[in-house]
């Protein structure tokens, strides 16, 4: 990956630090204390400070992290989500990935609505197996569902996202229909916060030339 990486090669490439299998080859662009991240040995849990965090949200296209922002976050907005530090004075690749789900919320949605949505679906963020799905699956989720979506047409109707969803939700068995129905919800938002995120930055690039003519 170099810069403008999508938000499924971010899903993969948590995916993998969580499970220990990252390594730096390649990746020669990353920050000296990123890189060193991976000289860990064995399972040993990776933890990311604020700046990590934000050094990889900006690889995302048409991102624009913040440390000021993300922490403010942490402290006061969604707090009851993500918790304090968990690895040492670190934060876990979960904790990583629930502030790149609230970054793409965050577009569409206010602080009251995007604390409804990771209610729905998460819980204490101690035990995160109590999660109805974890941070990074829910993440990588809504990254694959958007990217299948648009290779397959350009017009993504309401209609079109709920079939995606519900064809993605209809091959998982270990959740309840009830379990189904919540995480088929933040689905669909999150699906139309990419999107929306999506236009933002392609109008965005419209403004920049019409300013570059004047």
């Amino acid at each position: 990956m170099g810069k403008e990486w999508t938000r499924m090669e971010m899903a993969e490439f948590l995916g993998k630090m969580a499970q220990g299998l990252s390594s730096v080859e390649n990746r020669q662009d990353m920050p000296k204390s990123f890189q060193n991240l991976f000289e860990k040995k064995g399972k040993e849990d990776i933890g990311l400070t604020m700046s990590n965090i934000v050094w990889l949200g900006n690889q995302l296209e048409s991102a624009n992290y913040s440390e000021p922002a993300l922490k403010n976050w942490v402290k006061r907005e969604i707090k009851e989500y993500i918790g304090g530090p968990q690895i040492g004075r670190k934060y876990s690749i979960q904790q990583a990935a629930l502030l790149f789900i609230v970054k793409d919320l965050k577009v569409l949605l206010d602080f009251e609505a995007i604390r409804k949505i990771l209610g729905s679906i998460f819980n204490n963020p101690v035990k995160r197996e109590d999660d109805i799905i974890s941070p990074i699956q829910f993440y990588k989720a809504y990254s694959r569902l958007y990217e299948r979506l648009v290779n397959q047409t350009e017009l993504l109707s309401e209609q079109i996202i709920k079939a995606e969803i519900q064809y993605f939700l209809l091959k998982e068995e270990s959740y309840s229909a009830e379990e189904k129905g919540k995480i088929f919800a933040a689905l669909m938002v999150a699906i139309l916060a990419v999107r929306t995120n999506f236009l933002k930055a392609w109008a965005k690039r419209y403004v920049m030339d019409e300013k570059g003519k004047e």
